[in-house]
């Protein structure tokens, strides 16, 4: 039970892998492609930068390179509406172009491609695709994000192939490392390799120092990532090969393709085949202090008093200097070949109750683990509560509860129906966004 505990916290830390590592820096680091590595790149709100030329380009040139390769790696956290939005741009611009395009996914493995095959077809409807291909259970992110993706997948009919591996194998490594796995399993896996220094330095900071904090943890769990990369790239080398007429659109976490040290670089080591990558970066609205007003009115009733005190804040150098108001965000240039800037979300588009849940024990479904920092924490959902109920619904297995609270949103009221030491209680709150320092002064 400690080492399924373990293993859930450590999926979780690498599914929230870009979120949780913001304040490191880690699209600063000075690795990748050793022409660009040492230099920084500005990228605007809603502006989109090729880093080789270090120029601005429009959506439409952006395309018009992507058709010239044969892979195309598209970053995404996966919890940001926008940088979806940004996929299905890419996608829909290719095949609108004329480009025959192939998805390949992430969140599936080849295991499902029949099941995917049926609803790029139209032979399947949503609730059938979301049960058969075990959506719910591979992947914890909530379906609404994708979901214009794959209704566009269908509607132009364009194949879709999953490109990860079984979770199981990843689970095997996360517990005892690489030494967990057996023969069987090295004979279907492909070469795991996890002597990249950059890499590895990259996945560290990523993690936040886990390597310093957790040792043994990282050292089992680093290889699971190298598992990934490897299994993605493979996976799109292969469709690539069989589809040479294509090209082949790999969604994947942005830590998966930043600095083309993940998926990049084993499409790079394994195969001959070119390839590009897009991340999307959060640009952050300018605060009050840095921001202008352009109301020429509004303008002229600012004091001599309070321009003198603002203008103080302005090293002297700088203080005649004209300053560029547009949002932007400094990035390594070396991070992706194409850079995309859209607005910081002050929060996900849906709610990410952050608990998970075992099989119906016949009085209703146990509470597994609550992770910390989230809704269910934040509104006193405990591990070991047995949920009988949501909002008094029912439900007849837990891939039903949890599609129930997939589509549930912020501002809804939801109200549980809970077993706690042998008493049935009610816990009902308004779903809001988890602020962190509330949450923890809460539970001090």
């Amino acid at each position: 039970m400690k080492n399924k505990l373990i293993l859930l916290l450590l999926i979780f830390l690498l599914s929230s892998l870009i979120n949780v590592a913001q304040s490191f820096d880690i699209d600063r680091i000075p690795i990748g492609d050793t022409e660009k590595k040492y230099d920084f790149c500005k990228v605007n709100l809603d502006e989109i930068v090729n880093t080789t030329t270090l120029k601005s380009i429009t959506e439409d040139e952006l395309l018009k390179s992507l058709s010239e390769y044969r892979i195309v790696i598209v970053g995404e956290t996966h919890t940001n509406q926008l940088h979806h939005d940004v996929q299905l741009a890419v996608i829909e611009g290719l095949v609108e172009s004329g480009k025959k395009v192939i998805l390949a996914l992430e969140m599936f493995n080849s295991a499902q491609d029949s099941v995917l095959a049926a609803w790029s077809n139209g032979e399947t409807d949503e609730n059938t695709f979301i049960e058969q291909t075990g959506y719910l259970k591979t992947w914890s992110h909530n379906y609404r994000y994708y979901d214009a993706i794959f209704n566009y997948a269908r509607e132009k009919n364009i194949p879709l192939f999953g490109v990860n591996t079984p979770r199981k194998y990843a689970s095997k490594i996360g517990r005892g490392g690489l030494g967990a796995l057996e023969e069987e399993d090295l004979k279907v896996l492909p070469a795991i390799d996890t002597s990249n220094i950059e890499h590895k330095f990259f996945f560290k900071v990523a993690m936040q120092g886990m390597d310093a904090t957790m040792p043994k943890q990282f050292r089992n769990i680093y290889p699971a990532q190298c598992l990934w990369d490897a299994a993605m790239g493979e996976g799109a080398i292969k469709i690539a090969n069989e589809n040479p007429d294509a090209v082949v659109v790999v969604l994947a976490g942005s830590g998966h393709v930043f600095y083309n040290i993940g998926i990049g670089r084993i499409i790079k080591d394994r195969s001959d085949l070119s390839f590009a990558s897009l991340v999307t970066v959060d640009v952050p609205e300018l605060d009050d202090e840095h921001e202008m007003n352009d109301d020429e009115s509004e303008v002229s009733e600012i004091s001599d008093s309070e321009m003198k005190e603002k203008t103080k804040k302005r090293p002297a150098r700088m203080a005649h200097m004209p300053m560029d108001l547009t949002p932007n965000k400094v990035v390594i240039r070396s991070l992706a070949n194409f850079i995309w800037g859209k607005k910081e979300m002050e929060h996900d588009m849906y709610p990410s109750f952050g608990f998970g849940v075992r099989k119906n024990d016949g009085k209703g479904y146990p509470v597994k683990i609550v992770m910390p920092e989230t809704i269910a924490y934040e509104n006193g959902i405990e591990s070991g509560d047995i949920i009988l109920s949501i909002d008094g619904n029912d439900f007849e297995n837990s891939i039903q509860l949890r599609k129930y609270l997939q589509y549930k949103n912020w501002d809804e009221e939801i109200s549980f129906n809970l077993i706690r030491e042998d008493e049935e209680i009610e816990v009902t709150f308004i779903i809001k966004p988890v602020e962190p320092e509330l949450c923890n002064k809460k539970h001090k």
